[in-house]
């Protein structure tokens, strides 16, 4: 309070003059440590919240790590198979390749033995008749 309405009290002997009453003040000392309190206790909230958070946040990142270990696993596992397939699928078409490519040559030496023998015998045929 200021010191003008302290005198004035203590002249007077009478209660102070002021636009709030006592009450008023009480209510606001009130209002104040409510909020206070609610102030605290939300604090107390956020923080309590926040560790749950974490909690849950560090359980589910060692959850994913494990799956998707896991899966690199079965990655891995299911790479290999299909590299020994494709591996083995490979040498058989190479085997393939290869046999066909012996028949290949085989029928090219035969048909060009073929059309030697037929062009030597139309040239033996028209030497023959033209010498005669």
């Amino acid at each position: 309070m200021p010191e003008e309405s302290l005198r004035e009290i203590a002249a007077a002997n009478e209660p102070p003059r002021t636009l709030a009453s006592p009450e008023f003040f009480f209510l606001l000392q009130r209002i104040d440590r409510l909020d206070e309190k609610l102030t605290k206790e939300i604090r107390d909230g956020d923080q309590k919240s926040e560790e749950r958070i974490n909690a849950v946040e560090q359980r589910l990142t060692r959850r994913i790590d494990a799956v998707e270990q896991k899966l690199n696993q079965r990655i891995e596992a299911v790479e290999q198979k299909l590299s020994q397939r494709i591996d083995a699928i490979d040498d058989k078409l190479n085997n393939r390749i290869d046999k066909l490519d012996d028949k290949l040559g085989n029928l090219r030496f035969w048909a060009i033995s073929a059309v030697i023998t037929i062009a030597l015998g139309f040239i033996g045929t028209i030497a023959s008749l033209l010498y005669k």
